[in-house]
């Protein structure tokens, strides 16, 4: 699928639950393994010196924590998340996407195959179409590879990426 095609404010938009659109932000614009994107702590945003925020997550691949810079309209989608989490789990939950359901005390992270669900009736809602008309099959893992893919075609050095995409090597990469 095209890159405007998902990303579309339209289509982003049909998206029936904002926590699933969220986690599609983070995808695309982070870069993110959808097993570290489900894993989110609650207080994911920090902020450096200047006040840039900036995701922090666990790098579920390569076992540590991690930080990728974010924007303000990102950032402010979390915020909504985190009033919408603490609506439904007053006494507070340590993951920024829990479980919807059989999670009374809100400790159980959204499984991959939750979110993959909703992706996939999402595209056929959107009715989003690759380049030879047919239904697009896209998966959460294909953004971290467009998301590489756009940051190099738009000149950004090699080692941001690798930096970006918290990769070990510019073989990686």
């Amino acid at each position: 699928a095209d890159k405007q095609q998902v990303e579309d404010e339209a289509r982003l938009a049909r998206w029936d639950n904002p926590a699933y659109r969220l986690i599609t932000l983070i995808l695309v614009q982070c870069g993110l393994r959808i097993s570290s994107a489900l894993t989110l702590p609650f207080d994911c945003v920090v902020r450096d010196s200047q006040g840039a925020p900036y995701l922090r997550y666990y790098n579920t691949k390569m076992n540590r924590e991690a930080l990728v810079p974010i924007d303000e309209e990102l950032a402010a989608g979390i915020r909504a998340q985190h009033e919408r989490v603490t609506s439904r789990w007053p006494d507070g939950t340590p993951v920024l996407f829990p479980r919807p359901l059989r999670n009374i005390a809100g400790r159980h992270t959204m499984t991959n195959g939750t979110y993959r669900d909703a992706l996939y009736r999402w595209l056929e809602r959107c009715d989003i179409r690759d380049e030879h008309g047919q239904p697009v099959h896209l998966t959460p893992h294909q953004w971290r590879h467009t998301l590489g893919t756009t940051l190099i075609n738009c000149d950004v050095p090699q080692h941001v990426v690798q930096k970006i995409l918290d990769h070990d090597s510019p073989q990686m990469t």
